[in-house]
């Protein structure tokens, strides 16, 4: 279950490990084992985890090159969310400490639905939770040296990035230099980089503080969610179509980039028109090029 990386001292062989595997659930109920993907999760619904663990001291005595009686250990829960192939964000979920006189644990943690989108990555590791006093040679010596690691990624709502990555946010708390906390919305994304994932490097909040807006987007408010999107859409037409080579430029880009889905909202707000034709409209007429956006924006179901 580790990773192949080269530790300058002694590691955990798994055979020295009881690992229980994930499990995954709504909190206050039975949890279940948890797979690659969880199916019918929504930004409305929270979830918990929970692992079960157990460290064969004795065995771990001999891998670490010390008496058991002098080896502290740590199990530590993190869980990263975020959609793209590095989560936005990571949180220390639980830890506890065990020893030889109490080799086992159980870990738990929920997670409220504001903080998930598109994948959930657990990671659990095995921790020094203090020096020894007479280590070995190649002992661990440092509290926190990872001494061995396990991980799960799941993804959410049958596919995650299949749904616009938009997350729940306080604005007051999380954009507290940025002067909009009273928006409803904000689009958070690097114009520059049109090649880049479009599930990983684009984001929109919604502000949690406002919660006529909050309750309309976990609702699944048509008009609400047709609002934000249109406006997500004109904010990324409109830089495209500032630089001169857009349309070679967007046609460079693969399969799920920024600017392959730039191109393709470009084609269902605007069918048949060319590139120039859009930013002559923008120019000219404003209030129509971005009525067309939002004309194609309009969400029909949501559930």
């Amino acid at each position: 279950m580790k990773g192949k990386t080269a530790f300058p001292f002694l590691t955990l062989p798994d055979d020295a490990i009881r690992f229980g595997g994930w499990t995954i659930g709504d909190p206050d109920q039975p949890l279940v084992t948890a797979h690659d993907v969880l199916e019918g999760w929504d930004y409305e619904r929270d979830l918990e985890v929970a692992v079960a663990f157990r460290v064969d001291f004795d065995a771990a005595s001999r891998a670490l090159g010390m008496d058991a009686d002098d080896l502290a250990l740590a199990v530590v829960l993190k869980g990263g969310t975020g959609a793209g192939s590095m989560p936005r964000r990571v949180d220390l979920l639980d830890r506890t400490a065990i020893s030889a006189a109490s080799p086992a644990a159980g870990l738990a943690a929920g997670i409220p639905s504001a903080q998930l989108s598109g994948r959930l990555r657990l990671e659990l590791s095995v921790v020094l939770e203090r020096a020894p006093t007479a280590p070995g040679v190649l002992s661990p010596r440092w509290p926190g040296a990872r001494l061995w690691r396990t991980e799960k990624d799941i993804l959410l709502e049958d596919g995650g990035d299949s749904r616009f990555p938009i997350e729940m946010a306080s604005f007051s708390r999380a954009f507290t230099d940025g002067g909009y906390s009273r928006a409803s919305w904000y689009l958070d994304w690097t114009s520059q980089n049109f090649h880049a994932d479009f599930g990983g490097s684009v984001r929109i909040y919604v502000n949690s503080d406002l919660p006529e807006i909050q309750e309309r987007f976990v609702a699944g408010d048509g008009p609400t969610l047709q609002a934000i999107l249109g406006d997500v859409m004109s904010q990324m037409i409109g830089v495209a179509l500032d630089y001169e080579d857009c349309d070679d430029l967007l046609a460079e880009c693969e399969d799920n980039t920024v600017g392959r889905q730039i191109r393709n909202w470009m084609d269902l707000s605007f069918p048949g028109r060319t590139v120039g034709s859009v930013r002559n409209l923008r120019d000219s007429a404003p209030g129509r090029f971005r009525a067309a956006i939002l004309s194609a924006a309009e969400v029909e179901d949501v559930q």
